[in-house]
């Protein structure tokens, strides 16, 4: 959950001005369901989901229970800028269609309490109590955010909530906080069941000291301090968001990898972004395999962050799901009346490598039934700008496509491309550079830090480039290389900007194969 200054000082406007009382506050429990201020805006996501309304953030309590996957998230139920963090609901039985819900848990108006970022779980033994062997709860763990009128007094502590009714209804622990250490910035509880150790494990962080801290507990309810990890990676901006997860990587054998919302690779700005770390976990004590300053990046595009996994994936695949954001720019992107929006859902594993063990992302395999019409090349030469793809359109589809790398210098593939306009998808080949260019993208002029041509280190693979893109309206997908690297960006194009095409520059390339699908619903 991400504090800027800027943000701070809206945020406290709005409480400032908002006379908050119960009464309001019932008033807008279904704030997120209601359509009532609906317009839709030709930057409405198609399979992205984005509330009906109002600004969001960070994806909370991320969880499968009886045939639902839960979304929480982020949410200010009064306007679409910062503001009275609150834990709104939806859910979908596909990742496909989402079906929102009144909202989860709400922020404490009178004491100033807002509901930060989080996670949630099934207790299916009933070990915190709250539900019964035959009807186990869900439980939230979520960061408890004082807000005062002075940030140095601000406070952060560790809260649970319960429901026994599938997320529809859900109360506070009458003893919260569970976990408090005193402090001004103590946050984002990302707990999960280690079946080895017996033991519910917390991974939460001390942004501004740059630690993870790990707890354990036998009922969700009384925490013991196991270890802390820190000094390590990239530390130029706050870890946020952290999550500790086990990813196979050859057969039989897993690592355990620490997710940590934190900077971006462009250090020109204050973006943020995600790394990650590779290593072993006993119950107790996380374990880096690598020296602690390596860093490595899970994204090289501007517009993921505060990524986490669903707990509980009836067929144990490791799900990310992330926000397409960033804090340098979020109060300003051009939706209305939303502002925010998902990441697509991404499986996760792990692949050896000869530089190491990396994480390899890939869309999950629900997407697919967006499909639609397709179109399907192979074997094309391409030789500067062709025109092959110049009777295709579409503002949500999905690319996927093979190079054999030829003597070009340069080459990519246009999207929601207008007379005057196109983001660019390209690969820079004598420096084995990957790149998103939304310089020319559309709407940029709404921040000076949104435009931007985003690069990631990326070798061909036996003289090969692989890309599979997912465009939505406005933002970009790429998952390079079977999803060696994987780039996210936001984009504003013109409702006319819908077309394509190939290029390369320097020389030719051959496409192996092509293959577009439009996606609907």
């Amino acid at each position: 959950m991400k504090i800027l200054p800027i943000l701070l000082s809206i945020a406290l406007s709005v409480i400032v001005l908002s006379a908050c009382n119960n009464e309001k506050n019932a008033d807008n429990q279904d704030a997120v369901t209601s359509d009532s201020l609906l317009v839709e805006s030709h930057f409405r996501p198609l399979y992205h989901y984005s509330p009906p309304k109002n600004w969001t953030n960070d994806p909370n309590g991320l969880v499968y229970y009886d045939g639902e996957y839960h979304l929480f998230f982020q949410y200010n139920p009064y306007g679409d800028k910062w503001g009275h963090m609150t834990w709104a609901h939806a859910i979908s039985k596909d990742f496909v269609n989402w079906e929102n819900l009144p909202i989860a848990i709400p922020e404490n108006e009178r004491d100033s309490i807002m509901i930060f970022s989080g996670s949630a779980v099934v207790d299916k033994n009933n070990s915190s109590g709250f539900g019964t062997q035959e009807n186990p709860p869900l439980v939230a763990i979520y960061t408890a955010h004082y807000h005062t009128a002075n940030p140095d007094a601000y406070k952060q502590n560790q809260h649970i909530a319960y429901s026994t009714d599938k997320g529809r209804t859900w109360t506070k622990y009458e003893k919260n906080p569970v976990l408090d250490l005193g402090k001004k910035d103590f946050r984002d509880p990302n707990v999960f069941w280690h079946e080895a150790s017996g033991q519910w494990i917390m991974a939460v962080v001390l942004p501004s000291e740059f630690k993870c801290l790990f707890y354990g507990s036998k009922d969700l309810k009384e925490w013991t301090l196991l270890s802390e990890f820190g000094n390590a990676g990239n530390q130029r901006m706050i870890w946020e968001c952290p999550a500790l997860i086990e990813l196979p990587w050859e057969k039989g054998k897993s690592k355990w990898v620490l997710l940590i919302s934190a900077a971006h690779p462009d250090s020109t700005e204050k973006y943020v972004g995600m790394q990650y770390f590779v290593g072993e976990f006993d119950g107790k004590t996380f374990k880096n395999d690598h020296p602690n300053t390596t860093t490595l990046w899970l994204e090289y595009g501007k517009d993921f962050y505060a990524a986490i996994p669903w707990n509980h994936v009836p067929d144990k695949r490791t799900i990310l799901y992330g926000w397409m954001n960033n804090w340098a720019y979020a109060g300003d992107v051009p939706t209305s009346p939303w502002r925010g929006q998902m990441s697509i859902p991404r499986s996760l594993s792990l692949k050896k490598y000869p530089e190491g063990i990396r994480i390899v992302q890939q869309p999950v395999k629900e997407l697919e039934t967006l499909r639609q019409k397709h179109h399907h090349f192979e074997n094309i030469a391409i030789d500067n700008v062709s025109d092959l793809l110049s009777g295709i359109e579409g503002r949500a589809l999905e690319i996927k496509l093979e190079v054999l790398l030829q003597d070009a210098k340069e080459f990519g593939i246009r999207v929601a491309q207008g007379e005057k306009q196109a983001t660019e998808i390209g690969y820079l080949v004598n420096n084995q550079q990957l790149y998103i260019d939304r310089t020319r993208s559309g709407m940029i002029d709404f921040s000076p830090k949104f435009p931007s041509k985003d690069q990631a280190p990326l070798q061909a693979e036996n003289g090969k480039i692989t890309l599979h893109i997912f465009l939505d309206h406005c933002s970009i997908e790429v998952f390079a290389n079977g999803g060696k690297v994987a780039m996210t960006s936001l984009i504003f194009p013109d409702q006319e900007s819908d077309g394509l095409s190939l290029f390369s520059n320097g020389g030719k390339i051959k496409v192996n194969y092509l293959d577009i699908w439009e996606l609907g619903k």
